[in-house]
């Protein structure tokens, strides 16, 4: 189960351009240019070596790391327990990871990374039907699968785009420089470093959107 966390880990985190190096003293080297900023042990834990790197990239790394990390953790050890599931005219080999109200969830692996899959129990409860497929897209399913059992309301969950739009308000709020309370202050950091755990690579994805927006503001004034 190790070298399969720190494989997958790995591959995901190659996915965000995160570079690691092959496994050491049972934990997993995450590089910032080439060097070690930090570790992933085997339990998906964070942690951080006398001789790792100590600045503010390598603190800003570790945090970034940390939920891919849990992440790939938990549904690793949940497919690795889970039973098949059993569904007529599935061709393919799932683990059953829930299933309640009629919803399933369920995962395997493939040899493009993970998939992940939702479906309904048709009305004799042996099979599935209105499968909704997630490739490397665990959060997302599991978003799925607690809409579609009923567990919570769809309008209860924020879309990624939507959650963007938050982070950036915020930043705007501070950036105009509005009169805040300490209170104002620290719920509005509280309501980003949330979403940063959400969303890792928030930063990048505004400043690439930031990006985009300059350039098409450019080409409208030649």
């Amino acid at each position: 189960m190790i070298k399969k966390f720190f494989t997958e880990l790995s591959r995901v985190l190659a996915m965000h351009d995160i570079e690691t190096a092959p496994p050491e003293r049972n934990a997993l080297p995450v590089l910032l240019n080439g060097q070690s900023a930090c570790h992933v042990e085997p339990s998906g834990d964070m942690c951080i070596f006398p001789d790792d790197l100590r600045s503010p990239e390598a603190a800003e790394l570790y945090h970034k790391v940390a939920p891919f990390s849990k992440e790939v953790r938990e549904y690793l050890t949940a497919i690795e327990r889970a039973p098949l599931l059993k569904a007529t005219a599935l061709d393919e080999d799932f683990r059953l990871l829930a299933e309640f109200n009629g919803a399933v969830f369920a995962g395997r692996k493939t040899e493009y990374g993970y998939m992940f899959a939702t479906w309904r129990r048709d009305y004799e409860g042996t099979g599935v039907l209105s499968g909704e497929y997630y490739l490397d897209g665990y959060a997302a399913a599991k978003a799925d699968f607690a809409i579609r059992s009923g567990l919570i309301e769809k309008q209860r969950l924020f879309s990624n785009a939507q959650l963007l739009d938050i982070y950036q308000s915020i930043n705007d709020t501070f950036d105009a420089g509005y009169d805040l309370t300490q209170a104002d202050q620290k719920n509005l950091i509280g309501i980003q470093n949330q979403i940063e755990d959400l969303l890792p690579d928030v930063r990048e994805q505004i400043a690439s959107l930031q990006q985009i927006n300059i350039e098409a503001a450019q080409e409208q004034s030649m």
